[in-house]
């Protein structure tokens, strides 16, 4: 039996990821039969986020016009999941997922992967980093029009936005060593020193953040972790807020931006040199345009290319029979080794002594 998902509470209309045409469901609850005129997809989403909601997620934009989408969070045909809880166990279909984070799939639990690294897997993975998130953007960056000298002239230095202190301390000691040579404007919730991010209203978090790092020529932009492949929206919002990134954390990272277009922190013995590169280029505004003024993403990396492909994995999945999109085996070893790292659930009598050992400790302490 199925449990109840963490984020049941999250249940919407499925109106909001269908197509808007009429289906012709299959008699089989639902379920794609040969020769109806729509497949129907029942559907997931669990282990995401805190404020994650399912008609925001972007993973279905690009999926087929015959296939219409259900949220079915008892008994759904495909789960989609991420890295944040372990609910996912508990649902026996065809799991897909999908990372921000720095983590790989375990392809012993889940059927398909999304995620960062540079790897092949048949038809069970397919590389699709979080700055794609917002293909519209990117598309947007990509064919944004050219600057002049004027933009860079009227702009503050360096800005540097992160809520998150618990980073690769690399990001905090290049922070705090390129602020000894000229001030850098920290405006998130980590070692802020300027609260204009925090004042701004009536927009949301990205287009506000986009908005304050456009006041900056340059914008720190270093990953929490470092690892070949992990490219995340850091280095992209510098892009889009059309500041000249500097940046740390995938050292493949050409492959997805083209290197003439930012600082590469990867390119640099020390910080010594590469702040030392940044402040001769604070000093030349034609240089900082042309940077300004290179293509953003690095050949073959096509934001329209990604999105079909995302497209096509997706499909690849929908258009199979649940039981024929199945890449888990059953049998063998893999099962008992499943079972075996499975997270071990508390019962409710070990979690109500934990609470009343909890209390005696408390009424100690007074």
């Amino acid at each position: 039996m199925l449990c109840p998902d963490a984020w049941g509470w999250l249940s919407i209309s499925a109106k909001a990821l269908v197509n808007p045409r009429e289906a012709t469901k299959s008699e089989a609850g639902g379920r794609y039969e040969q020769g109806t005129a729509m497949k129907t997809v029942r559907v997931w989403y669990t282990d995401f986020w805190p404020d994650f909601k399912p008609e925001d997620l972007f993973l279905l934009e690009g999926r087929s016009g015959d296939v219409e989408v259900v949220l079915d969070p008892k008994s759904p045909d495909v789960l989609f999941y991420s890295c944040f809880d372990t609910v996912h166990r508990t649902y026996d279909c065809v799991r897909v997922f999908y990372t921000g984070e720095n983590v790989r799939p375990d392809f012993n639990v889940c059927d398909y992967g999304i995620g960062f690294d540079h790897m092949s897997f048949g038809d069970r993975y397919l590389r699709h980093p979080f700055y794609l998130e917002d293909l519209a953007l990117a598309e947007q960056v990509r064919d944004r029009a050219p600057v002049d000298a004027r933009l860079v002239e009227g702009r503050g230095f360096c800005t540097f936005i992160y809520s998150n202190g618990r980073a690769d301390p690399v990001r905090d000691g290049f922070f705090h060593h390129l602020s000894r040579h000229r001030p850098v404007n920290s405006m998130g919730r980590h070692l802020r020193n300027d609260d204009s991010f925090a004042r701004m209203t009536g927009l949301k978090p990205v287009p506000a953040k986009l908005k304050v790092m456009g006041d900056f020529n340059f914008a720190i932009a270093f990953e929490n972790s470092g690892t070949p492949g992990y490219t995340t929206e850091k280095i992209f919002h510098a892009f889009a807020a059309r500041c000249i990134p500097i940046y740390w954390g995938n050292p493949l990272v050409a492959l997805d931006f083209n290197p003439r277009a930012f600082v590469n922190r990867h390119d640099f013995p020390d910080d010594d040199s590469c702040i030392a590169h940044v402040m001769e280029l604070a000093r030349d505004p034609q240089r900082m345009v042309a940077m300004l003024n290179e293509p953003v993403f690095a050949e073959g990396n096509d934001p329209s290319l990604r999105r079909q492909q995302l497209a096509d994995f997706i499909n690849h999945i929908f258009h199979q029979a649940p039981e024929e999109a199945r890449r888990r085996t059953r049998y063998g070893y893999a099962p008992v080794y499943v079972r075996r790292n499975e997270p071990r659930q508390r019962s409710w009598f070990s979690k109500l002594n934990m609470k009343r050992k909890a209390w005696r400790k408390a009424m100690r302490s007074r």
